[in-house]
This record gives structure tokens, C-alpha cells and sequence, in this order.
């Protein structure tokens, strides 16, 4: 059922200039001193970031140009040269940079900064996404949706009934089912009705033809905090010839919801988080309310702990590895809490908001792997061998939709051929990174007796390695065997490995560091964990196999 409302492009704007505005007030000095601007999210490594790197712009004028890329690329390129088209998916990061350094703009720069965060019904955006003509809206018990009906922005009836269903049902499976904390209420909503502003308190969903700019949708912060409102905004049909058909409209439609609305609600804890935990759980959310539609499966191909198990689990940088960081998450979803609330106790200890005054009432603010760590000790379980899992898993493919949706599996670094002829392979030396992985396997020489065993052996660095065997059997079965580490760093232990028995024995080599240093000091890109550098990456891993007949 439509609400009568109209809204006009100018109220609007005077409402969202005047919310950035006022969140512009406080010192960024001081703003920073208390929770450190996150670094501008990695889009592309292209001449706009040359720029930055070089010191031709600043963070807040790299900002704003990466921004403007999104909805003038022409333009940009014109000033800059080879600038890359961000990625669809890229957005709201985008925007959210853009807000956090609002303030360090001046002049026209600040300008445009305003208007392209403006929202749609915002009136006379030069830059953007804004409607052209008189937009209608409707309003639920949350949230409210605007639309136009007419123009290349022009919404049918059946297609804003779906869009609204969907995001109730969103809201539902992540608020009311999981518990999440609801999107802040900033009273900017422009919904109007003559002079007589209604349901200021609603998460506004704005429906756009976004398939001119590539963008699947996104959520807008509208101030310069960690803790913040948002606007959100999705295409107006997803049709094929701008999106593709890899999934149908109402599936990119629903994927989307599910991706952007946890971003409206991790707004409410701490949107300056680290990008593997803002992405990573964000994908991981379509498949937790949507696990039928498999678009996220595209990130595992992209760049993941599946297909780059030797990369960082917690690495934010150019190639989407933030995105692919969501199997983990599903890791622990499915694995170790049994249900989504895992995530969002983890990020509840990333909450950053205190709107409380007394003292000591102050809110965890954990950094991404802190939340992590702490979550998992709470439920009695270390990291580092819950990441030592997390890898065994991994390569055995052991997810509830793993074979249905194709997860790619990890490839082996070096396989090792072990018989009578060669019964002791020399120790092999790796360097690994933390929260990486390495893949080695020995399989059994011709010559080998069907009664046959293989000593293991490895020497692990001092701080969260671990090795863990998989025997693989010739009918494709598999068993797994943790190797405990001594006092001098050594970890052995034998298994089956008679011909005709056993296919090959996996090794997997895993840093489960989590010590950070530099924290907040933003040393990258690519960046990690708490904006700062492990203490424990290259670290030697070493392995060698024997033949015990």
C-alpha cells in the first residue's frame, strides 16, 4: 500500500547539507586522535592513486576525485589519465570515505563533496545519482522507499512492491532474527507532505537507474563519524544488458538488500572498520539470508583464502581480497558458534558508539581481529587453532554449500613421492605470512607395502603455527590429525600410508599469528588488521617426510 507523499528536490538537500554540516563541527584533529580515519578503500591501483601516493592530492581530494569516478569517469580520466572504473560493489566505501573527510574540504571542493552525498531527492546534484523530477514515496514500519515515475529513473509498480518486500524481509532475517543493532535514526529523512515532514526516524531506500554507473547499490553516510545514519540505494530493475545474467533481477535485487543493509546496520557500530570485516561479513550476509543465490561465490574465485591461501585472511587491497575474506566468516557461522551470531558478537565488540555519558560505560571498539580473538576465547577456543580449522576445512571443502555452489578448492604448493628408493625427502623451508596458509602432500611411491607409514615431520615458529594432516584415501575419504608443537618448535606424528590404501597425506602449514604492530599508523596499502603490520609474517616453516615400513 502506497503512503500519500511526494518529496521536491530542494527540501531535501537543505536537510542532508545541514546533518553533514553539523558533523562537520567537531575538530578532525580530535575526531582522529580518539578513532583514526580508516584509509581510503583500496578501489584501484591506477593514476588516481599515484596521485595520492605521490602527494599531487591529498587523502580528502583522492576522496573525492575516486568518488567522482564513480559517476563522471570521462571526466576524471581527462584531469588524471588511466583511471580504472571502480568496481560496482565499491560504493559505499567510497561514499563513506568521501563523508569521513568532509570536513578537510574547502571551498568548491567541499561542494561537490555535498552534493555527490546528497540524497537523491537532494535537488540540483550535479554529480551522482539524484531525481530529475517530482519523486513518491512509501513508507513501512522501518523504513521508507522513494522513487520517480517517469525519466530513465523510473520505477514500475511491481518492481518497488519487490524492492520493498525485500528489504522488510532483510530487515527481518538481520535484525529481528539475528539480532543485529537497526540502522541510525538521523531525523534527515526527506519524506514530506506540504510543510509537515513525516517518519524522520526511517531508513530511506532510494530506487535509481544505478546500471548506467555499473553500481549495484550502496549506502551513503551523511557524517564524518565511525557511528553514523545512512541512506541506502538500488537500481530500478538490474536489467540483464547492464548487469548480466549470472543471477535474475529479483536474485541481484535480493544479494544486494542482504549486502547493503548490513552495511546501513555496521554504521551503527563502527563504519570505519577494517575492510575485511566490513566486506567480508557483508558478503557473507547474502548467503546467511539468501543461500540459494550464489553471486557471492564470484569473490572466492576473485581473490580468497581458497584461492590464495598464502595471502593474509585480513589483507584489504586491490583484487577484492576483502570480499573473499567472507568464507571465513561463514567458517565460523557454520563451524564454531552454529549460527550467525557468532559475527554479530564479533561485532558488537567492534561497537564504537557510547551513547552513554557515565564513565566506564564505554563500548569494547576492538579492532577487527581483536573481536575475533576475543570472541573465540569467551567461547573457550584459541585463534590459532581455530584458523588451523578454518585452512583443514578449506581444502576439503567442508561447507554446507560447497559442492552445490562450486567453491574453488585450495591448490597443493608441492607434492613429495615417498618409497623405498627415497624413504626421507630432505626438509623444505617456506616462508609464510600470517593468517596464511601453505599446502604440501606426500604420496606413496609404487614400491611402498600396503602396511606402510609415514613419520611427519615439521619445525613451526614460536607464535600461532600449526600443522595438520589430511589423509586422503584411494576412495576419496578423508581424516584429519592435528600435530602438537614441543617446547623446541617441533611437531610429528605417523599415519597410514600403504599403497593401494592411501591416495596422499596433506600437510597444512598455517600462521595463526594475530600480533599486530604500527597499529593505526596505516603503513599500506594493502592494509590489515588494526590499520598496522604483523609482528610474525615470513616467518620459516619447515617439513620433511620419512618412509616407516
Amino acid at each position: 500500500m502506497w503512503q500519500a507523499g511526494s518529496t521536491t528536490r530542494g527540501l531535501g538537500l537543505g536537510v542532508c547539507l545541514a546533518a553533514i554540516l553539523l558533523a562537520a563541527a567537531a575538530p578532525a584533529a580530535a575526531q582522529e586522535e580518539e578513532h583514526p580515519l580508516p584509509p581510503p578503500a583500496p578501489a584501484a591501483d591506477d593514476a588516481l592513486t599515484a596521485a595520492l601516493e605521490s602527494g599531487e592530492l591529498t587523502e580528502a581530494e583522492y576522496a573525492l576525485e575516486r568518488a567522482r569516478s564513480v559517476f563522471q569517469l570521462e571526466r576524471v580520466r581527462r584531469e588524471f589519465g588511466d583511471v580504472s572504473r571502480p568496481s560496482g560493489r565499491d560504493t559505499t566505501l567510497i561514499l563513506r570515505d568521501l563523508a569521513a573527510r568532509l570536513s578537510q574540504l574547502t571551498g568548491a571542493d567541499r561542494a561537490v563533496a555535498r552534493a555527490i552525498l546528497a540524497r537523491p531527492t537532494g535537488g540540483g546534484v550535479p554529480i551522482g545519482h539524484g531525481y530529475s523530477v517530482e519523486s513518491v514515496f512509501t513508507c513501512g514500519a522501518d523504513m521508507c522507499f522513494h522513487w520517480v515515475e517517469s525519466t530513465e529513473d523510473g520505477a514500475e509498480p511491481d518492481w518497488v512492491s519487490m524492492v520493498q518486500q525485500t528489504w522488510e524481509d532483510v530487515w527481518g532475517a538481520e535484525i529481528d532474527a539475528v539480532g543485529y543493532r537497526e540502522p541510525r535514526r538521523d531525523g534527515a529523512s526527506n519524506q514530506t507532505d506540504g510543510p509537515v515532514a513525516l517518519d524522520k526516524g526511517k531508513l530511506d531506500v532510494y530506487i535509481l537507474d544505478l546500471g548506467q554507473d555499473a553500481v549495484f547499490g550502496y549506502c551513503a553516510s551523511l557524517a564524518d563519524d565511525p557511528t553514523t545514519a545512512v541512506y541506502c540505494a538500488v537500481d530500478n530493475d538490474y536489467a540483464p544488458e547492464q548487469y548480466g545474467r549470472s543471477q535474475t533481477p529479483e536474485g541481484f535485487l535480493q544479494v544486494t538488500a542482504a549486502h547493503e543493509f548490513h552495511h546501513a546496520s555496521q554504521a551503527a557500530y563502527d563504519f570505519w572498520e577494517d575492510y575485511w570485516l566490513i566486506e567480508g561479513t557483508a558478503a557473507n550476509m547474502e548467503e546467511t539470508v539468501y543461500p540459494a543465490i550464489d553471486d557471492n561465490v564470484t569473490f572466492l574465485d576473485l581473490w580468497s583464502p581458497l584461492t590464495r591461501p598464502a595471502s593474509p585472511l585480513d589483507r584489504g587491497g586491490f583484487g577484492n581480497s576483502e570480499y573473499g575474506a567472507w568464507i571465513f566468516w561463514r567458517f565460523l557461522e557454520e563451524k564454531i558458534g552454529g549460527s550467525p551470531d557468532i559475527v554479530r558478537e564479533i561485532w558488537e565488540r567492534a561497537d564504537a558508539f557510547d551513547p552513554s555519558p557515565l564513565p566506564g560505560d564505554n563500548p569494547p571498539d576492538d579492532y577487527s581481529l581483536q573481536a575475533v580473538r576475543h570472541e573465540l576465547a569467551e567461547r573457550g577456543r584459541g585463534f590459532s587453532g581455530v584458523f588451523a580449522d578454518f585452512a583443514t576445512a578449506n581444502r576439503r571443502g567442508d561447507y554446507a554449500d560447497a559442492e552445490a555452489a562450486g567453491y574453488p578448492t585450495p591448490q597443493l604448493t608441492k607434492t613429495f613421492t615417498v618409497g623405498l628408493n627415497a624413504p626421507l625427502t630432505p626438509w623444505h623451508s617456506w616462508r609464510i605470512n600470517h593468517l596464511s596458509t601453505r599446502l604440501l602432500a606426500f604420496k606413496p611411491g609404487g614400491d611402498v607395502p600396503a602396511d606402510a607409514r609415514l613419520r611427519v615431520s615439521t619445525r613451526l615458529p614460536k607464535h600461532g603455527a600449526g600443522a595438520t594432516l589430511i589423509v586422503v584415501d584411494e576412495d576419496g575419504s578423508t581424516s584429519t590429525r592435528r600435530l602438537d608443537r614441543n617446547a623446541k618448535g617441533y611437531a610429528r606424528g605417523t599415519v597410514r600410508f600403504g599403497q593401494g590404501d592411501v591416495k596422499r597425506v596433506e600437510v597444512v602449514l598455517t600462521n595463526g599469528s594475530t600480533r599486530m604492530g604500527q597499529c593505526f599508523t596505516r603503513p599500506g596499502p594493502p592494509s590489515y588488521s588494526c590499520l598496522g603490520r604483523s609482528l610474525d609474517d615470513q616467518r620459516v616453516f619447515e617439513l620433511r617426510g620419512a618412509l616407516r615400513p
